[in-house]
């Protein structure tokens, strides 16, 4: 996992990291995990070597040149069988470890997991526009060292690569059952995770102050629970519309904090503009823990684990309509009504189709086949 442990933004990835490398390691036994850190590269929670040159000015060479040294190394020393790999774009340092490692190991089956595709539209500040360019120049390049691509949106090949398709999961056991507040006539909304465009919250500002002008208004509240490079013009454009006092921006939260806030709610959101990116469905990660904490939630996009007749699933359409937050208001008092124990169903659809474990054994089954055949 090429991400750093100290970039707080990375929470989500580094949750999914971690309930991961707990499923490799039950179907399989024997897994290491190598990430990054600003002081060095890390091997299963533990510091692994120090980068001889550190502070501000050489993160970006140690993230994006000298961490795929050090995993070289870990690979020839540890005669892995497989490497799962979640994609750093086709940059140099990159093709270049692949190489490395299918020369020193020929028999290594190497699979690369790109978490969004298309992602093209999402790399758009200057840093990640010289990014894209190395990953157009590079990525053709991916067919000579890589022998699977796990996608979460149903293609069957990418880049000349054959892919095979999985479902995000999440470990329940690691996520805290949410305790449903007392009614108080009012419906408090959360959406968690670091938030950019294609979470689409400014449609649900836009539905709120829609909402808020008729007379007999149930009075809502939006909880934002994480920081991202939009928040300074929800911010402002919450205030733009009147709605800036029902809006609560909470920053990055986790462990006690993040359970109070969302015991604190009612229905959580889900991403709702996916098509500001081309996404052709959903596979979210924080879908999925929503359905772990038993909260129920709204969906803008098809998803495969979350089927039409689940009742504790909102569906709207992923366009640039203001967000129809009257229907929301429906959905939780039906749900209240007719499904107080709406949470603990929550959890047991979670605990029976959403684990790591159940998502990746048909991968394990898939590689262990794959490995007979050679």
């Amino acid at each position: 996992y090429p991400i750093s442990v100290d970039h707080g933004p990375n929470r989500g990835i580094l949750n999914k990291m971690e309930y991961q490398w707990a499923a490799f390691a039950e179907l399989t036994g024997n897994v290491d995990l190598m990430c990054n850190s600003v002081r060095g590269p890390m091997l299963n929670g533990e510091l692994h070597a120090d980068y001889r040159l550190t502070g501000r000015g050489f993160d970006s060479f140690n993230h994006y040149g000298a961490f795929y040294a050090h995993v070289a190394k870990q690979v020839k020393a540890g005669a892995y069988d497989y490497l799962y790999i979640r994609y750093p774009l086709a940059i140099p340092s990159f093709l270049w470890f692949l190489r490395v490692a299918k020369a020193e190991l020929p028999n290594l089956t190497t699979v690369v997991e790109i978490a969004t595709f298309p992602y093209r539209s999402e790399l758009r500040t200057p840093k990640r526009l010289v990014l894209r360019t190395m990953d157009d120049l590079g990525s053709s390049r991916l067919k000579r060292h890589v022998d699977a691509i796990v996608t979460f949106y149903g293609q069957s090949e990418i880049y000349d690569v054959p892919c095979f398709a999985l479902r995000n999961g999440v470990d329940v056991a690691r996520i805290s059952l949410r305790t449903p507040r007392t009614d108080d006539g009012e419906l408090s909304m959360i959406a968690v995770g670091n938030v950019a465009d294609r979470h689409g919250l400014d449609r649900v500002l836009r539905g709120m102050a829609e909402y808020a002008r008729k007379p007999d208004a149930t009075p809502v509240t939006l909880h934002v629970v994480g920081d991202g490079p939009v928040v300074p013009d929800l911010v402002e454009l919450s205030e733009e519309l009147g709605v800036a006092g029902r809006v609560r921006f909470h920053g990055m939260q986790s462990g006690a904090e993040l359970d109070a806030l969302f015991d604190a709610a009612d229905v959580a959101l889900d991403s709702l503009a996916t098509h500001r990116v081309s996404l052709p469905g959903s596979s979210s990660l924080k879908a999925r823990e929503y359905c772990a904490r038993g909260i129920p939630f709204v969906l803008a996009s098809d998803d495969a684990d979350f089927p039409t007749e689940l009742e504790f699933v909102h569906r709207t359409p992923s366009d640039e309509s203001a967000l129809d937050v009257s229907a929301i208001v429906s959905f939780h008092e039906h749900l209240r009504r007719t499904h107080p124990e709406v949470h603990r169903e929550m959890r047991r659809h979670a605990e029976e189709n959403l684990t790591w474990k159940t998502k990746l054994e048909p991968l394990v089954d898939y590689l262990r086949g794959r490995a007979d055949r050679s």
